[in-house]
């Protein structure tokens, strides 16, 4: 039998515990859609923050990019590792700082949580441009992805759940677990509280319907994409454990996504080289 379903209160007290996003990967993301965008208008944006300072001037000078001289300023470890690449390094510490407590309830560790979404980010990003859609929405889908989870485990703790009480063989088994104990399942979740936020539709619905992307009512691209590159993580070795057996190439996904098995391959193999050199880089930053 289901529990009752959160309350919208309870929800919203529940993400308010969540470590705040930071404002400047907002700026950088509209700063990035300018195809005309200056390396000093990059640097204006990462200059906000210290530590990402720091961070980007680490990786410039990192085995990945060191050319023999060292950057001594962020102008020149931004024209060194490209403006691309600091979007991206951005994105993985917004990742670090939500999921690095884990999802103890569910038996996921903080840095298995950081490397499944990195990864589906990357994945979705390289997805999202070759089927013709916005591959900066797909990274921060990839990024999201996981915060109805979290959500949820911020419930956990306040109703003192044991670590691991969450974890099943399957994510099918999962949601039963989690309709029993919440009255909602974390996809559920996400659609309640981005609505709340008041997200648009093109980020709250392909999380929503991302594990059967054929049952989205608008039968959106980015949610069948977002199903593959859950694929692309799971293949990767970066799947979440419970989630190993929730992904499919099967063609009505593949014909809503506008892609087909040889596109999902190729972008498999450039998601697997960028996210390696991703989490690389931020070992180093």
């Amino acid at each position: 039998m289901s529990a009752e379903p959160l309350a919208d209160a309870r929800l919203v007290a529940a993400a308010a515990k969540l470590p705040a996003t930071p404002r400047i990967f907002q700026q950088l993301s509209s700063a990035i859609k300018d195809p005309d965008v200056s390396v000093e208008a990059i640097v204006s944006v990462v200059r906000l923050d210290p530590a990402l300072s720091a961070k980007v001037l680490r990786a410039s000078n990192s085995p990945y990019f060191s050319r023999g001289g060292r950057c001594a300023n962020l102008d020149e470890a931004i024209e060194r590792v490209g403006i691309y690449v600091v979007y991206q390094l951005v994105g993985a510490t917004v990742a670090s700082q939500l999921y690095s407590a884990g999802l103890p309830v569910y038996g996921v560790t903080g840095d298995e949580l950081w490397q499944n979404s990195v990864t589906t980010a990357v994945a979705l990003d390289f997805l999202a441009d070759a089927a013709g859609a916005d591959g900066r929405v797909g990274y921060t889908l990839g990024l999201l992805r996981p915060v109805g989870r979290l959500v949820l485990q911020r419930v956990a703790t306040d109703l003192k759940l044991a670590p691991r009480s969450g974890l099943h063989e399957t994510a099918a088994l999962v949601d039963a677990w989690e309709l029993e104990t919440f009255g909602l399942t974390n996809t559920e979740a996400v659609e309640r509280i981005f609505q709340i936020w008041e997200y648009p539709a093109q980020l709250t619905l392909p999380i929503r319907h991302h594990f059967a992307p054929t049952g989205d009512p608008k039968r959106a691209q980015l949610t069948a994409l977002l199903h593959l590159a859950g694929w692309i993580a799971a293949e990767f070795g970066k799947g979440l454990r419970f989630e190993q057996g929730a992904w499919s190439l099967a063609p009505e996904i593949l014909e809503q996504g506008r892609v087909n098995q040889e596109m999902v391959e190729q972008c498999f193999e450039r998601a697997k080289r960028v996210a390696g050199r991703i989490h690389g880089l931020f070992r180093v930053a």
